[in-house]
């Protein structure tokens, strides 16, 4: 639902191609190619419905606690996140290189472990300032 969304709003912009299962294993869900240049970037899509009522954005830092497998904060292969709070219509595009020189400052944030089937994703609670702070663009719908 809210990739289709995302897709819809984005296409004034871009050519958006979704991905294979491949791609979406390093973490990209769709490739965005500007419309009026060309430029081909690798997008990795997140909605987060709590953060317009904890003010904070969940970076995941470990994916699953049992395997240590790390969260998408580390492993997405992608160029930019799109961090998308359907219930406030804002949108954060961060660039993945930008996040990942925030996570030790970001280690001084609560952490929060979520229960899956057999184990815990662990994430960081982001203050959404922090995130403004570091993103390319933030859009209000």
């Amino acid at each position: 639902m809210h990739e289709s969304f995302l897709d819809t709003f984005f296409s004034t912009w871009y050519e958006i191609q979704k991905v294979d299962r491949e791609q979406q294993r390093q973490g990209i869900d769709r490739i965005f190619a500007r419309k009026d240049n060309g430029a081909i970037h690798r997008i990795e899509y997140k909605a987060d419905t709590k953060a317009s009522q904890t003010g904070n954005a969940f970076v995941e830092t470990i994916s699953v606690d049992t395997a240590n497998k790390p969260g998408w904060a580390h492993s997405s292969q992608a160029d930019f996140l799109i961090y998308y709070l359907p219930v406030d219509m804002l949108i954060y595009v961060i660039a993945f290189k930008d996040l990942r020189k925030c996570l030790p400052a970001w280690q001084s944030f609560k952490s929060r472990k979520i229960p899956n089937r057999g184990y815990y994703t662990v994430g960081l609670l982001v203050p959404l300032d922090e995130f403004e702070k570091i993103a390319t663009e933030v859009i209000s719908i």
